[in-house]
């Protein structure tokens, strides 16, 4: 008998210690980034906003596609990879549908760019923090 590996999570990326401090975090970047672009910018209020887009982009895809992947690791272990695959490829999509729809009189390119960055850096951070093996 074998003994057991390092499964044993301290605190899981999906605990609410963890939920809470990712979206504590993502919010104080989203306010104080829109606050700070708005009054940095030349062009105001649209390149804060378009900065709260991209972070609300990477809250919207990685939340929805974390959410899927534990449901159906827990319900349909057998599915996990297939629901990881197609969660990822939703998100390469709606990124582009967003960046290619969007006209440029109205989003920021830079903005939004500046703001997935950010988003995804605290929303990994977080993940890597509440992950750890005992």
């Amino acid at each position: 008998m074998s003994a057991p590996g390092p499964t044993d999570v301290r605190n899981p990326p999906h605990s609410t210690r963890a939920l809470i401090a990712r979206w504590v975090s993502l919010l104080l970047a989203g306010l104080i980034g829109t606050v700070g672009y708005a009054w940095l910018a030349s062009d105001g209020l649209r390149v804060g906003l378009s900065f709260l887009g991209g972070v609300a982009l990477v809250v919207a895809c990685f939340e929805f596609g974390g959410y899927n992947i534990r449901f159906t690791s827990r319900y349909f272990p057998q599915l996990a990879l297939a629901v990881a695959v197609m969660t990822y490829g939703f998100t390469v999509v709606a990124l582009g549908l967003v960046l290619a729809l969007s006209s440029p009189r109205v989003v920021d390119g830079p903005a939004v760019a500046v703001g997935l960055f950010v988003g995804l850096t605290i929303w990994l951070g977080t993940e890597i923090l509440h992950s750890r093996v005992r």
